[in-house]
């Protein structure tokens, strides 16, 4: 009972380490994807200002710098200390303000500038420069990540969590079975071990009792003898039999089936039964085999030693059921093409 409380602690410790390895697995590789999908790039600020020239009383960006602006789908403008735009380039004109306040400032360093997402930078103690994207696919709050990224993670996880739970299952039924399998190695080992303690008593019993025979002439001790011998064949057969059972269920033996003709073996598990009998019994069951003429020579495909141990605890069930005797018939017929025993 402790050993299997221990398994079973020992199982649920093992799916939950399981579990946590699959949920920081699933962290590890979510975070991957957003750190690789998440770089969102700006034009640089240095880029920029050194891009920017001013010339007869007004700033003028390059060619070159304007057109990188438009390709990366990005505005910018420049503030002075007041809020005033020095310059700009591409930008919005719900942008287009004559002042920005401090609040404003505020608010888009943050956050956002009209749902644009925007960079602000310092370049110099009386200047800010804002660059800004013209797309409103990112989201900003602290950290930025583009808003395919989140589109991304919510296309995985179902995956992720589908992936999980098909894995979960998948190691939850390999290790019952393993489980399994260990329990049914232990259940065939301690079979085994049984069946061998079995055997050293049982090869004594066997062999005294082929040694009265010989040294006596007393016809009951002698019959007596032939009993326990029977016996004793026939619990080693039992024993044998419960070893191939054990390996059959375990699935490391078949059994073996041979054609045998049916009445003849019928008439030797009957007959064994009743020498195995003391006088007292035989007197109180009579028994009687009725088989059809077209079946005397009748063979069958079966395992002979499983037939007649079936055969032999239908007898004993009958025996045990009518201690006070009773009549047995066994009758082999034919009837509809169909051979039935009863």
């Amino acid at each position: 009972m402790r050993k299997s409380l221990e398994r079973r602690l020992q199982f649920i410790l093992w799916v939950l380490v399981f579990a946590v390895a699959i949920l920081f697995v699933d962290f590890i590789i979510c975070m991957a994807v957003m750190y690789k999908s998440s770089d969102i790039n700006y034009t640089d600020a240095s880029e920029i200002m050194d891009s920017l020239s001013y010339n007869s009383g007004e700033y003028v960006l390059s060619d070159e710098e304007s057109t990188q602006l438009q390709k990366n789908n990005e505005f910018a403008f420049l503030l002075d200390n007041n809020g005033n735009i020095l310059w700009s380039e591409n930008m919005p004109e719900s942008l287009k303000k004559s002042k920005y306040t401090l609040q404003d400032v505020a608010k888009f360093t943050r956050y956002y500038l009209d749902d644009y997402p925007v960079r602000t930078y310092i370049v110099s103690e009386d200047r800010l420069l804002i660059v800004g994207k013209l797309n409103a696919d990112i989201w900003k709050y602290t950290l930025e990540y583009d808003a395919n990224n989140v589109l991304t993670f919510l296309e995985i996880t179902p995956v992720l969590f589908i992936f999980n739970i098909i894995l979960f299952i998948f190691v939850s039924i390999r290790m019952y079975k393993a489980r399994q399998r260990r329990i049914e190695e232990e259940r065939v080992e301690w079979i085994a071990g049984v069946s061998h303690d079995i055997r050293t008593p049982l090869a004594v019993i066997l062999g005294n009792a082929q040694m009265i025979p010989k040294e006596s002439s007393m016809d009951e001790i002698k019959r007596k003898s032939e009993i326990i011998e029977s016996q004793g064949l026939r619990i080693r057969a039992l024993v044998e039999n419960l070893n191939i059972t054990s390996k059959l269920d375990f699935g490391t033996k078949r059994f073996e089936k041979s054609k045998v003709c049916l009445s003849t073996l019928i008439r030797k598990i009957v007959s064994n039964m009743i020498n195995s009998l003391d006088i007292d019994a035989q007197s109180k069951y009579d028994f009687e085999l009725n088989i059809d003429d077209e079946l005397q020579k009748y063979e069958v495909s079966l395992n002979e030693e499983l037939f007649e141990r079936a055969v032999i605890n239908l007898l004993n069930n009958t025996f045990r059921h009518n201690p006070e005797g009773c009549s047995i018939y066994i009758n082999i017929y034919k009837e509809d093409k169909k051979m039935f025993w009863r």
